[in-house]
């Protein structure tokens, strides 16, 4: 129903706000990977989905920034780049609709190569920890809205599965 839709949007867009805020007042160059953070979290239709969202993002955030981390170290040409990018992009596609914390692990390091073609100069091996810093944050802001604007059915959900038996 649209009232739904309405709800969950807005449930969103606060999210990704405060994630925003947070991460630009903690000071970070690229708030805006916070705020994906949160967004991506919070897509989630129910809230068991949110937090395997929040987890897979993160785990896969750290693994991919880690990856970019060590080939931007090694300075690599434009056209190494350029062969990385094709390369990261078809295992992207390969495995985002079956396992998105592995899609992610090939996601981080593509926004990274491309940042860095974008701004040799600015984007170096140093945009790696902050990408992880950011993931982190947006994923808890994420997490901690979907708690918090979740509905005691979905909350019930949750606790019904951790239940063992």
């Amino acid at each position: 129903p649209m009232g739904h839709r309405l709800t969950a949007s807005l449930r969103i867009v606060l999210g990704a706000l405060v994630a925003l805020l947070v991460s630009h007042a903690l000071g970070a160059d690229h708030p805006v990977w916070a705020a994906m953070g949160a967004l991506a979290v919070l897509q989630g239709p129910q809230l068991q989905i949110n937090f395997h969202r929040a987890l897979q993002r993160m785990a896969g955030a750290v693994v991919g920034a880690t990856f970019a981390w060590m080939i931007l170290v090694q300075e690599p040409s434009v056209w190494t780049i350029i062969a990385l990018l094709f390369t990261l992009q078809f295992a992207t596609e390969l495995v985002i609709g079956s396992n998105y914390g592995l899609g992610q692990v090939f996601v981080t390091p593509m926004a990274l190569l491309m940042s860095h073609l974008a701004a040799p100069a600015a984007a170096g091996a140093g945009m790696a920890p902050e990408r992880v810093l950011d993931t982190l944050l947006g994923a808890s802001v994420g997490i901690v809205l979907a708690i918090l604007l979740s509905t005691l059915d979905d909350r019930h959900h949750v606790a019904a599965r951790r239940r063992p038996g």
